[in-house]
């Protein structure tokens, strides 16, 4: 079997990158993989395990394309990653693999940012959401998306990145729920795959906790606001005695990290939090060794599964994390859940002071998430499910194709003839499609 596979790829800044890197061991040795980029830099050792190829908008190989049996399109939020592959997918229909279920903070990029589009956007909107959904796009696209949060949880426009494709895959059950019930073609819930690997040692006290105080807290990977970090501060300057905690922040943080420094000043605690920036994976790692307590709040989420999460579970390290999305489906014997909004701040502080008063309690936590990791998210168990799908969606190519064909026919006719002439079934067929004549023309 022949997969194309677009997807970023390291040093790319994206977890994606690093999830590609984590399955291509197992599925190429069920397949014949290549890896599809328009990265200027990529790892140059993957060329050692495969053949990696790069691709332009507009000068696509498509005889390649249509002699694999499966073409894998990774679609996540950030358009500086998928905004190509996306655009390529729409021409060239595949399995999209969505890293995210909400998609509203890509498409914004793309139709306001990139494209300043307002008439597609709108249009975009009002065919999957109706009225409402096309006056809430103007006042976000005029307002230069202050209301991107509100947009994304009311408008995910998950469809638009998977309309017209031959299969998709999710890493999500609220994702698969959301969209089985219209599917038109093969959907499937895969777990994120993450290679657990041989159990790191860890220090340990006489009673089986790890030593401290003080005990060592991590943050890490893209922090932004959803990261809720200041939240985590807040609750740290809250305790009688802060100085029974080490925060560490590692990765990026993309809302300032001149804000995120005045805050620590402001509540007090500059000996308490080193902002250590971006981290490679060892260092990473090493740190995770060392750690107590992993802080993984996502509020909002986006409806990802969280690769940061997998790491942490490699780790037998136990974890905080919002009581939303994916992560509130996660077993409460290996993670504590801190609620959102107004009950944020008072839970983190609850966590914290547990620590304190039980921490065999929380060693207990991160060796159930081990077990977690180890039983559920295997690569090989993975890869084998996605070359499941590429043999299943084969039947579906000469569906979407029609369907495509049909779509095309009927849009032309409604510019010929006008709906007056062609009927109710040719004007609904010209609306169900009018996105792809939208993408298409853009992408040509």
């Amino acid at each position: 079997m022949k997969i194309n596979w677009f997807s970023p790829l390291p040093p790319a800044r994206t977890d994606i990158a690093h999830y590609t890197t984590r399955v291509m061991p197992a599925l190429s040795s069920l397949a014949e993989v290549t890896l599809w980029t328009d990265q200027r830099e990529w790892d140059q050792s993957l060329k050692k395990q495969m053949e990696v190829r790069t691709f332009r908008l507009g000068r696509m190989p498509w005889v390649e394309l249509n002699r694999a049996d499966a073409n894998i399109y990774h679609i996540g939020n950030n358009p500086l990653f998928h905004s190509s592959i996306w655009q390529i997918s729409r021409q060239h229909a595949g399995i999209v693999a969505l890293h995210d279920f909400r998609l509203h903070h890509f498409f914004d990029d793309i139709f306001r940012v990139k494209w300043r589009d307002l008439h597609s956007y709108c249009a975009v909107m009002e065919n999957y959401y109706g009225e409402q959904g096309r006056r809430d796009a103007t006042e976000s696209f005029n307002s230069n998306a202050r209301n991107i949060t509100y947009m994304a949880e009311q408008y995910p426009l998950t469809e638009l990145a998977v309309k017209n494709q031959l299969g998709v895959v999710v890493h999500t059950q609220e994702a698969y729920n959301a969209l089985s019930p219209e599917a038109q073609c093969p959907i499937m819930m895969a777990p994120l795959p993450f290679a657990a690997g041989p159990a790191a040692p860890r220090t340990q006290g006489a009673s089986g906790e790890q030593n401290g105080p003080p005990y060592r807290l991590i943050v890490f990977g893209y922090i932004g606001r959803s990261r809720r970090l200041s939240s985590v501060l807040k609750a740290m300057a809250a305790l009688p005695d802060p100085a029974q905690f080490h925060l560490d922040v590692y990765g990026d943080v993309l809302d300032g990290e001149d804000q995120l420094r005045a805050q620590i000043r402001a509540l007090n605690l500059k000996e308490r939090v080193t902002v250590h920036g971006f981290a490679p994976e060892p260092k990473l790692d090493e740190a995770l060794s060392r750690a107590h307590l992993a802080i993984n709040l996502r509020h909002p989420t986006m409806g990802e599964a969280s690769g940061s999460q997998l790491r942490i579970w490699k780790h037998a390290l136990p974890a905080m994390v919002s009581q939303v999305g994916w992560y509130a489906s996660l077993p409460p014997e290996a993670v504590v859940f801190v609620r959102a909004d107004d009950n944020e701040v008072a839970d983190i502080t609850s966590h914290l002071r547990a620590l304190l008063s039980d921490p065999p309690s929380f060693v207990a936590m991160g060796r159930r998430g081990r077990v977690e990791l180890e039983q559920k998210h295997a690569p090989e168990r993975y890869a084998s499910s996605l070359v499941a799908m590429a043999g299943l969606v084969q039947d579906f190519r000469a569906r979407v194709a029609a369907n495509r064909l049909a779509e095309r026919a009927g849009t032309l006719l409604g510019e010929w003839l006008g709906a007056a002439v062609i009927g109710e079934a040719g004007a609904n067929i010209a609306k169900e499609i009018f996105e792809l004549g939208i993408i298409e023309n853009r992408v040509q």
